[in-house]
């Protein structure tokens, strides 16, 4: 009995030990020390182009996840080489992590993701110098989603092309549902704590909340006929 009990013990701290070998997720300033430590590693941001402009980890290299041919573009890289990999809060780098290691490759996570790197305050590479508008208080934010009938809102960022597109069909819309619908604007850049709180992980997002509750949650470009839906979801027309 005593040997099938160690055996059993031996065996699920294997399972634990090697799970943890091969799904690897690294706090902040452990990740950091990992890019000191391991020089010759690949730093991989699988963010959007648009996102990596914004700015990104010094000498991180950029591959989109959601691109047609990533598949394809991490089969170039070298598999003796360790690699390290990010996105904006951890949601796309853990698919393209779970992709890699099928693949063969070593990857450590980033915990958090890029939100959580400028958090804590971290080195950055690329930002650009512009002039932000002014953040929201998450508690202030949670109150006034819950306080109106019907709520859209836009998660963009000043060196987001898609945003920048969709901004004035956004502003026209609140224009054609002022009176109906409160348009909440959320820039990424320093309003961290409200996209993690809601689980934003790619820019540019959408909320919709009728009466408090959220409806729906929906990432990248959207014509004017998909943003008007949106619209009118938040105050019943269509669900």
């Amino acid at each position: 009995m005593k040997a099938k009990f160690l055996f059993s013990s031996l065996f699920t701290f294997s399972l634990l030990f090697s799970s943890q070998i091969n799904a690897q997720t690294a706090e902040v300033e452990v990740f950091e020390k990992k890019i000191q430590e391991t020089p010759n590693a690949i730093l991989l941001d699988v963010r959007t182009t648009g996102e990596f402009g914004g700015g990104h980890l010094p000498k991180a290299l950029n591959i989109d996840f959601r691109a047609a041919d990533f598949a394809e573009q991490i089969k170039k890289l070298p598999k003796e080489k360790p690699v390290l990999i990010y996105c904006l809060s951890g949601g796309r780098s853990a698919q393209a992590a779970e992709l890699m290691r099928k693949e063969g490759f070593q990857v450590t996570e980033l915990k958090g993701g890029y939100l959580k790197w400028t958090t804590k305050l971290k080195p950055l590479e690329g930002v650009p110098n512009v002039a932000h508008d002014k953040g929201w208080d998450l508690a202030e934010f949670t109150k006034k989603v819950q306080s109106e009938k019907a709520v859209v809102v836009d998660f963009y960022a000043k060196w987001c092309a898609p945003c920048l597109k969709m901004m004035p069909t956004v502003d026209k819309l609140t224009q054609d549902y002022s009176g109906k619908v409160t348009v909440l604007k959320v820039e990424a850049d320093g309003n961290q704590a409200i996209l993690q709180s809601f689980g934003i992980d790619e820019i540019p997002s959408f909320l919709v909340f009728q009466g408090g509750k959220l409806l729906q949650k929906t990432s990248g470009f959207r014509e004017e006929a998909q943003l008007k839906e949106l619209f009118d979801q938040s105050i019943g027309t269509i669900r």
